[in-house]
């Protein structure tokens, strides 16, 4: 599955990559456990993402993304997904690091390490 669809058909797209770095991470927390993003207000931006693991769901407030096996791999909540939406959730590697990059069609500005944006 690659598209994550709310009540209101916004969609948020988590490339094949991500999802793999999302089933390796998870691979070491316990069952039931999660990637979750949140964005919140602050960075040098403005808005910030937030991924964190968590192992809590919101069957009103949540929106999640299952694997091949069903189980369950990324949750946003329907706030964030406002400054989220038609975005790509891609996972990328460098030299230097490694990390989930966000493709947001919203941001009008984002700060130079891509972790904050503006709207």
């Amino acid at each position: 599955m690659d598209k994550i669809d709310n009540i209101n058909n916004k969609k948020l797209k988590v490339s094949d990559s991500a999802q793999h770095q999302m089933t390796k991470i998870l691979s070491n927390e316990k069952k039931g456990s999660f990637v979750r993003l949140s964005v919140d207000s602050g960075g040098c931006s403005g808005f910030s993402y937030n991924f964190t693991i968590d192992d809590h769901y919101d069957n009103k407030n949540d929106v999640k993304l299952a694997d091949n096996n069903k189980r369950t791999i990324f949750v946003t909540d329907l706030i964030s997904i406002e400054y989220i939406q038609n975005s790509l959730i891609d996972w990328k590697e460098t030299l230097s690091n490694s990390q989930f990059v966000i493709e947001n069609p919203l941001a009008k500005a984002k700060c130079g390490c891509g972790s904050s944006f503006s709207i």
